[in-house]
């Protein structure tokens, strides 16, 4: 469905997908909002677009901008309380698949594990590490242009967690650091719509 400015608009802009997962995640769990837009507008800028009534959206925008700057760069934060319809046009051509649905049916979603780095040489490297130290599904891959490459995977909480320690470590030994790493224990069912855009399944030839 069309956003069309009914309702108070909450962007956050990060450095990087996985920052804008973490954020989005959280923007999702403290507010009656929902997830509208989201996009990969080059130069390495990740946006994630939800709308609300406006203290919702505030409190979310609040709480997403904290979580992404946890653990990457948050560029940009921001609420409009009473966007004109021209806006609510652009924010349409970014938006996610069932926006304005929330899919409370279905099984529980599994803890998701994401790295990012610079450069895919390293991101190979630690995917291949992840998946060889844990029980893991890899279910997505990103560029995000400019160099930075994300990889997800998904399973349990424990396997997770130790996939992406295995990841980091495997990029630290080779000399560098990764530039953010994150598990989720319980994603947030809306996270999908942002990340089957990169399954693995959709990207393949």
């Amino acid at each position: 469905m069309r956003y069309q400015g009914e309702e108070a608009l909450g962007l956050i802009e990060t450095l990087g997908m996985v920052p804008a997962i973490n954020g989005a995640d959280q923007m999702l769990k403290t507010a009656d909002v929902r997830l509208v837009a989201y996009e990969n507008v080059g130069s390495t800028l990740v946006t994630i677009m939800v709308k609300g009534d406006v203290a919702a959206v505030k409190a979310s925008v609040e709480a997403g901008a904290a979580a992404a700057a946890e653990i990457g760069k948050l560029t940009a934060q921001n609420v409009m309380p009473r966007p004109i319809r021209g806006v609510g046009d652009i924010v349409s051509v970014h938006a996610v698949e069932g926006g304005d649905e929330s899919n409370e049916s279905g099984p529980r979603p599994r803890a998701m594990g994401m790295i990012e780095t610079f450069g895919i040489v390293y991101v190979l490297e630690a995917a291949d590490a992840m998946m060889k130290a844990a029980d893991v599904e890899l279910i997505g891959y990103e560029n995000v242009a400019s160099g930075y490459i994300s990889v997800l995977v998904q399973g349990d909480v424990a396997a997770c967690q130790a996939a992406v320690e295995a990841g980091v470590k495997a990029v630290e030994h080779m000399g560098t650091e990764v530039y953010s790493s994150l598990v989720i224990p319980t994603p947030h069912r809306d996270l999908e719509k942002i990340t089957e855009r990169y399954a693995i399944e959709n990207l393949l030839p």
